[in-house]
């Protein structure tokens, strides 16, 4: 019992932590509407699996030790996060207030499956992620310890990160927040682009 108190721990912890996937539930609850923002977070929480169902097959060894595997995972995420940057520096930002459209009637300018996207190839793309869950399972994991206890970790790992996420979403978008980001939403959507943009350049140069 001890394993799951230590690693939702540690998951509350790296989920709070500033990256990627703030930036990009940030960017689609500031820029689109709730339930993209959810979907978003929904999106992160399935690359979680994603990294899980690899560390339990014992994949993340294999791509944290091939410099060719790992180089593509980083570059493809860097690209990724530059493109979602240049996107929201190019938005359009003259789109409905809450004060003339109640918040459930939003224009959805984003699809639930493409913010989910979004959110699932964010968080999969993201070499940090694949070393943190390969990090956490070799702390945590044990040579006789199930498969199926395995399993567990990952998606316990999976429900903390999405629930966080989908907590922010509302918390953006709730709207007296909501109102007095939209004063500013030109900026803000701004902001994040760069931000994004940012973070893919500082992925592609890190390891130089």
């Amino acid at each position: 019992m001890l394993d799951y108190y230590t690693i939702a721990v540690i998951a509350i912890l790296a989920a709070i932590s500033p990256g990627p996937d703030f930036a990009v539930v940030a960017k689609n609850a500031i820029g689109h509407h709730r339930q993209a923002a959810v979907m978003t977070s929904l999106g992160i929480g399935g690359g979680i699996l994603v990294h899980s169902t690899y560390c339990v097959l014992g994949l993340a060894v294999v791509i944290s030790q091939s410099l060719l595997i790992f180089s593509i995972i980083k570059y493809i995420g860097a690209a990724y996060l530059i493109y979602l940057g240049v996107k929201s520096l190019f938005s359009k930002t003259d789109v409905p207030t809450t004060k003339t459209l109640p918040l459930k009637t939003e224009n959805k300018t984003l699809s639930d499956w493409q913010a989910f996207k979004n959110g699932l190839l964010v968080n999969v793309l993201n070499p940090k992620c694949t070393l943190f869950m390969l990090s956490v399972f070799t702390v945590i994991v044990r040579p006789n310890t199930p498969m199926l206890v395995q399993a567990s970790y990952g998606i316990l790992i999976a429900l903390i990160t999405a629930g966080w996420f989908v907590f922010l979403s509302i918390g953006l978008t709730h709207a007296v927040i909501k109102q007095k980001i939209e004063k500013v939403q030109h900026i803000v959507t701004k902001a994040i682009g760069v931000v994004l943009v940012g973070l893919g350049i500082f992925v592609i140069f890190e390891s130089r």
